[in-house]
């Protein structure tokens, strides 16, 4: 999936840096780009302009803008019920600012100068909790507390401890993220293998212990000389 985007800043280094970093390759989508830049507001006046016409997934907003502050804008935007997930850019460190960010719902809040890491790291959380909310069909517990929870809260469902010897935590989460992007397709060890760029032995690991846990469903099917091959997808 690819998830449309809008960049306010007033900086435009900082905004062609973000917008370059959205559209760069993803290498577990054959390629694709993970993000749409739908626009560049550098002051509050265009962004206002921009989002009266526009209904990104995401924004990236700043604080401080030539014309105003980025909380008016957010505001503004929660005022009218936005969907829109807006990540928090800005170089103040003031706590009443991150407090008012978070009383009105930011998904996150990066601090300038920003690390492309931490970046990173926000845009896997954003897309694991829209892939989250795609793919349910109604609330569980266990789908709230993937949204809600940071794996280290729960010491008891720490999946990190109790992989089994070969799974490694940050492997396992990448080919889940395949899965959580394309839900409907299936895929085998070997197309798996190509697209994380591992063996496809390891793939098939990966794979099977998915399978044995009940995140995957296998189908089984012939190829031309007989020789079988199996086809993994998501569980519904």
């Amino acid at each position: 999936m690819t998830y449309s985007v809008v960049i306010v800043e007033d900086e435009i280094e900082v905004a062609q840096l973000l917008a370059q970093y959205l559209l760069s390759p993803d290498k577990r989508r054959a390629n694709a780009p993970r993000y749409q830049v739908l626009g560049i507001a550098s002051d509050l006046a265009t962004a206002r302009s921009v989002l009266s016409a526009l209904n990104p997934a995401l924004i990236l907003l700043d604080v401080h803008l030539p014309d105003g502050n980025g909380l008016t804008l957010l505001s503004e935007l929660r005022a009218r019920d936005t969907k829109s997930e807006i990540m928090l850019l800005t170089a103040a460190k003031e706590v009443q600012v991150l407090e008012k960010a978070m009383q009105l719902g930011v998904c996150d809040f990066l601090v300038k100068p920003i690390m492309l890491s931490r970046l990173d790291q926000a845009l896997s959380r954003f897309e694991e909790k829209q892939q989250h909310l795609s793919a349910a069909r109604e609330v569980t517990q266990s789908m709230v507390d993937a949204l809600f929870l940071n794996p280290a809260d729960n010491p008891k469902d720490n999946t990190t401890i109790r992989l089994p010897k070969g799974v490694d935590s940050l492997t396992l989460q990448k080919v889940r993220q395949v899965f959580n992007a394309t839900p409907e397709l299936a895929y085998t060890a070997q197309r798996i293998g190509e697209q994380l760029g591992i063996s496809r032995s390891t793939a098939r690991r990966y794979l099977e212990y998915l399978l044995e846990i009940a995140e995957l469903m296998v189908d089984q099917h012939y190829g031309a000389i007989g020789r079988p091959e199996r086809s993994y997808r998501k569980c519904r």
